[in-house]
């Protein structure tokens, strides 16, 4: 096997190999979606590794094992560089989620929304049962306040945080997220 190929299996492997445990761990945790995707990527790696080891034993069939595996590991790769962005941005929300969970009082709230105005970082969380699109769409747009869906369980400190936002766009643009 020449040099040149060896690098790029070697490449393919460990990019695929790295982004297949790092999808594996974040996307149930993570997200609440199982992906055929990573199904099918963990899947072709499999049979890639299976033709790393063929290849080992096997002088007659190298040339088309070598095909095989540098198709299967970029497979695999392509696979996990589609879903990885989804289960990237939604282990991110999730981080959000927890730091901002750990705030107990509507005063500590108070101080972390001083805290994220002048870092320029506002969140807006939403509750019920649907996510409104339009809402987090409209304020990301106008103001720069990422919307992070909480689900139906209404938290008080997190209400403590969505009225001041609301006061805030009321003093700086006079609008409200009430009058959405």
């Amino acid at each position: 096997m020449k040099n040149r190929t060896k690098y790029i299996l070697l490449v393919l492997i460990i990019t695929a190999l790295v982004l297949t445990v790092y999808n594996d761990r974040n996307e149930l945790t993570g997200t609440s979606f199982d992906s055929d995707e990573l199904k099918y990527a963990k899947r072709f790696f499999g049979i890639g590794i299976l033709c790393v080891g063929l290849y080992l034993f096997n002088k007659n069939w190298r040339n088309l094992l070598i095909k095989i595996m540098i198709g299967t590991f970029s497979i695999s790769l392509v696979l996990n560089l589609y879903i990885f962005p989804q289960i990237y941005e939604s282990v991110q929300s999730n981080k959000k989620y927890a730091e901002y969970s750990e705030i107990k009082t509507c005063e500590e709230m108070e101080k972390r929304f001083l805290t994220d105005l002048k870092n320029e970082e506002i969140f807006y969380f939403q509750f019920g049962i649907g996510y409104d699109i339009e809402l987090a769409k409209t304020l990301m747009e106008k103001y720069k306040i990422e919307s992070i869906g909480m689900g139906c369980l209404i938290q008080p400190k997190m209400q403590c945080y969505n009225q001041l936002v609301n006061n805030y766009l009321k003093e700086k643009y006079n609008d409200g997220i009430i009058d959405y």
